[in-house]
């Protein structure tokens, strides 16, 4: 199992993380809510609703910057950042996303599975003994 090489890089992985997962929440809610208030006529629940896709769209800006510098320490690529390259044929998806499953994954077991590698990484600064090698 890899892991990472600093603390920073456990950080941006793990706001990374919530703010993909807080994307996911927010937009849907958002989108019914505008649904809903256009049928009832309700202004005040439009600008709400409207707002709630304000925030989504700055929470996609945001969560875009700090993905761009969460990487995976074997293949070095962006693993909750939509390169479009091509996955490992044994990566699985969580509801259709990649990144989600990484993202629930490195919140909630303190490790996440590469869906571009496949290899396990754990939410732990590695050694830097020796140069940073492991002992044999």
């Amino acid at each position: 199992m890899h892991r990472l090489p600093s603390r920073s890089s456990i950080r941006r992985i793990r706001m990374a993380a919530l703010l993909i997962l807080a994307k996911c929440l927010i937009a849907p809610i958002a989108v019914g809510a505008l649904i809903y208030a256009m049928a009832t006529n309700d202004n005040w629940l439009i600008l709400m609703s409207l707002g709630g896709i304000l925030l989504t769209a700055l929470v996609a800006v945001l969560q875009w910057m700090m993905a761009a510098r969460t990487h995976c320490p074997l293949c070095m690529t962006p693993v909750l950042a939509s390169k479009r390259c091509m996955k490992h044929r044994n990566a699985r998806a969580f509801l259709g996303s990649y990144r989600l499953r990484v993202a629930l994954t490195a919140l909630l077991t303190n490790a996440f599975r590469c869906p571009y590698c496949n290899e396990p990484t754990a939410m732990e600064v590695r050694d830097r003994r020796n140069g940073g090698q492991y002992r044999s």
